[in-house]
């Protein structure tokens, strides 16, 4: 590819700066002729170093972009003028691309220049932000009309041109804040350069494939990931388990969309911050009961129950993500009740207070572990004395198993609370609007943690017309029932009509 150029000409005062730019230059020693001396590839950035800005001539927006990689390359120890490098490229006036530059910097100074996508060095978007993050610095290739128009300030006729190519010299990418340093060599003498927004730059960027066509300073390393906090990583709001079971792990998913052709991000473990929302003291243990004695005066009792901590602090183990997203296994906190709950990322390996994303704040209730959810589903009218169908799904969410206690020798099953008794039953009844009650039916549910079970029933309707209300609960002789928990089904309101008259005969 090659780049072009078409602006007015310099007025006659920037021409003499430019001949001031040349005599500097000119006090710089010139390396020894090309056929004296063999190539070298600069080794890797060894700190941080800006070079001078240059403002290019005619048509010279590779060269003068080369100029300040130059710079870069040597922290200053060897300059070599746009002038020059077009020189000793042999490209006599137009536009340039990178194998002209490169022949150009190895016949004024002697570096062998390596470019993407062809040139020696191939390079992605986010690879070259990894260089350019790492004290590296890059000539670019765009198309000027693509930048904003602050950026493009400097030739706005130029950048309304059919052919608006161009090169700029880039460097500092400062991850957490999306923006990449930007050397127009278009601007005018004493600009140091500015902060580009890191998408807009990309929009400039030209791409070869998946490949971007730029000439940098030497990787450090090859990454095969980019941190996080990177914006083309976009992290949506955080997705949870049907019921967030006290004393369990509940499955926490967050969902990812990557942009810019980044890859994959390296595996994270997740953090929740829980704290407590209303009266700490309105959930208290089963096993805070007190027993007082009867002959102590009622005025002399003074109850202490266990209060919940404030906060706890939980975490995950690490989690690779897809290209979706990530899934967690968080543990909870053992007390149920209402949480105000924070997640944090933080990569793998590092220490977990120094996360790398934190996410908004969310309001959860953490439920015991006899936890369920029912749905039923029913025809909304009836008339007394018909069947009414009935199609009920039900779910076991906790850690308690519906099913009776196994026998003794057999033991219990690891992470799984087993109490003794006859199985869980799912309860179906009809209420009134006045609270009468009629059982419906009663069925015996014997779900392990995790299981779910599906069921079809004919139910009498009630004997009298009007609004009933079908409800249903699932109980458990020791553990209690999912409606006291506030986990009821959803009422289905069905409206009762009169039974019709017999035919006459």
């Amino acid at each position: 590819m090659r780049a072009f150029l078409r602006h007015r000409r310099p007025s006659p005062a920037a021409g003499l700066a430019a001949l001031a730019l040349v005599v500097l230059c000119s006090l710089v020693p010139a390396p020894a002729p090309a056929a004296a001396r063999r190539p070298w590839t600069p080794a890797p950035p060894s700190g941080p170093y800006t070079p001078r800005h240059v403002w290019q001539t005619r048509d010279n927006c590779v060269f003068a972009s080369g100029q300040m990689l130059i710079d870069k390359w040597t922290h200053g120890r060897v300059r070599a003028s746009q002038g020059r490098l077009r020189a000793a490229s042999k490209v006599e006036e137009g536009g340039a691309g990178f194998r002209d530059l490169a022949r150009g910097v190895a016949g004024a100074t002697g570096i062998k220049l390596r470019w993407s996508p062809s040139g020696g060095d191939p390079m992605t978007w986010w690879q070259l932000l990894d260089r350019l993050e790492h004290d590296g610095g890059a000539v670019l290739f765009g198309e000027y009309g693509r930048l904003p128009a602050k950026h493009r300030r400097w030739a706005p006729r130029f950048a309304r041109s059919a052919n608006d190519n161009h090169a700029v010299y880039v460097e500092r990418y400062d991850r957490a804040n999306g923006r990449v340093w930007l050397m127009d060599p278009l601007a005018a003498g004493g600009f140091d350069g500015e902060w580009v927004d890191v998408e807009a730059l990309r929009r400039f960027a030209s791409f070869d494939g998946s490949l971007v066509k730029a000439a940098a300073t030497p990787a450090r390393h090859r990454p095969k990931t980019a941190p996080l906090l990177d914006r083309a990583y976009r992290l949506g709001a955080p997705g949870f388990a049907p019921a967030i079971v006290a004393g369990a792990k509940t499955a926490v998913s967050v969902p990812l969309t990557i942009t810019d052709g980044f890859p994959v991000p390296a595996p994270h473990r997740l953090t929740g911050t829980w704290e407590r929302i209303g009266d700490a003291l309105g959930e208290i243990a089963r096993d805070d009961t007190v027993v007082i004695p009867a002959e102590v005066a009622p005025d002399a009792i003074h109850v202490s129950a266990r209060q919940p901590p404030d906060s706890m602090i939980t975490r995950s183990a690490d989690a690779k993500p897809s290209a979706g997203g990530f899934m967690f296994g968080l543990p909870t906190p053992d007390d149920p009740g209402n949480y105000r709950l924070t997640l944090a990322l933080v990569p793998a390996g590092a220490p977990t207070d120094r996360p790398v994303r934190t996410l908004e704040p969310v309001a959860v209730r953490v439920v015991g572990p006899f936890a369920g959810s029912i749905s039923i589903t029913a025809a909304t009218s009836a008339q007394v004395g018909a069947l009414v169908h009935v199609q009920a799904a039900v779910v076991n969410l906790g850690t308690v198993d519906w099913r009776p206690a196994p026998a003794p020798a057999t033991g219990t099953r690891p992470g799984i609370e087993v109490l003794p008794g006859h199985p869980a039953v799912l309860d179906v009844s009809w209420r009134s609007p006045s609270g009468e009650t009629l059982p419906g039916a009663t069925i015996d549910m014997p779900l392990q943690p995790g299981a779910s079970g599906e069921l079809e029933l004919d139910l009498p309707a009630p004997p009298t017309a009007g609004t009933w209300i079908l409800e249903a609960d699932v109980a458990h002789p020791a553990a209690g029932s999912l409606a006291a928990g506030g986990m009821a089904a959803p009422p289905v309101v069905i409206v009762v009509g009169p039974a019709s008259a017999d035919p006459t005969p």
